[in-house]
């Protein structure tokens, strides 16, 4: 099972929609592209939590979302992600013992940072829709346009956290930023 979620993960990020059109781009408003889209983001993000594990048999149960952004809903309703994840609106107060797992939409750059700097060392999955150099200390940095997402890994971040994360997801992340 786990390597088919990972074959899955592999033509979500490599193949994508463009492949079926013969296409570099696509439009906005296609309706199909934005649903393959969808689809691919909720395939790559449940990919990365299977193929992560926290340290001391932590198993990661309490996810949270903060900020905006354009898919944060396939999180909360979503079949193939498999997390029960709560909404935060007030960044400052959100601690690191209330999750495993953190999402970050779109968010000011200075709410970010403070955001990261409370989880930065600690065993808790950061996945940042807003950082596209992935610098700022978030474990995997996801850039989406209408065609496609890839991520990037911070191999520091990762290091510093614990969480390991499998060979095959960080080469992708590599593979992929050489190909950007």
């Amino acid at each position: 099972m786990r390597s088919i979620i990972l074959c899955v993960l592999i033509a979500a990020v490599f193949i994508g929609p463009n492949v079926a059109r013969g296409s570099d781009s696509l439009s906005v408003n296609d309706a199909t592209s934005s649903a393959e889209v969808a689809n691919n983001f909720s395939y790559m993000i449940e990919g990365i939590l299977s193929y992560s594990r926290w340290p001391d048999g932590i198993t990661p149960s309490k996810a949270c979302v903060v900020g905006s952004g354009t898919y944060k809903g396939l999180l909360f309703n979503n079949e193939a992600i498999s997390h029960e994840w709560g909404y935060y609106d007030d960044v400052g107060s959100l601690s690191p013992d209330r999750c495993d797992i953190l999402y970050i939409g779109v968010i000011d750059r200075e709410s970010y940072t403070l955001l990261l700097s409370k989880f930065i060392g600690l065993p808790v999955l950061t996945i940042s829709e807003n950082d596209p150099e992935c610098d700022a200390g978030s474990l995997i940095c996801l850039n989406m346009d209408e065609s496609r997402i890839r991520f990037r890994v911070n191999l520091d971040a990762v290091a510093r956290s614990g969480i390991r994360i499998h060979p095959q997801v960080l080469k992708l992340g590599r593979e992929l930023e050489a190909a950007r």
